[in-house]
């Protein structure tokens, strides 16, 4: 039993991590890095990388969302996924990200 939680649970992570890099990647990322952390992707400008964003895999709070938002200064928030599909919530994520990015980085 022990066993299979922990296998379910890597499941999990490594299936929202691999997530939030398809949805770093796609990302326009003129003037920032791409950046990996543990299991987040994120964008850092590259003239000031104390400027930085992620997304990763809800730790805390789960039961509201998959993935979760952290941004330099700011905090984290999860991000909620509403009852929505696999490929809906991804479209969602997608457009806080982009949203995100360039208020948080001034594009």
């Amino acid at each position: 039993m022990v066993v299979e939680t922990l296998i379910a649970e890597q499941t999990w992570q490594l299936l929202w991590s691999h997530a939030a890099y398809q949805l770093i990647a796609a990302l326009p990322s003129a003037g920032c890095d791409r950046i990996t952390l543990g299991y987040g992707s994120g964008l850092c400008i590259r003239a000031n990388p104390q400027l930085a964003l992620l997304v990763h895999p809800t730790g805390t709070g789960r039961e509201t969302g998959d993935l979760s938002l952290s941004v330099r200064g700011s905090g984290t928030q999860v991000i909620p996924r509403c009852g929505a599909n696999y490929i809906d919530y991804l479209e969602n994520v997608a457009d806080i990200l982009e949203t995100t990015a360039r208020v948080y980085f001034n594009e």
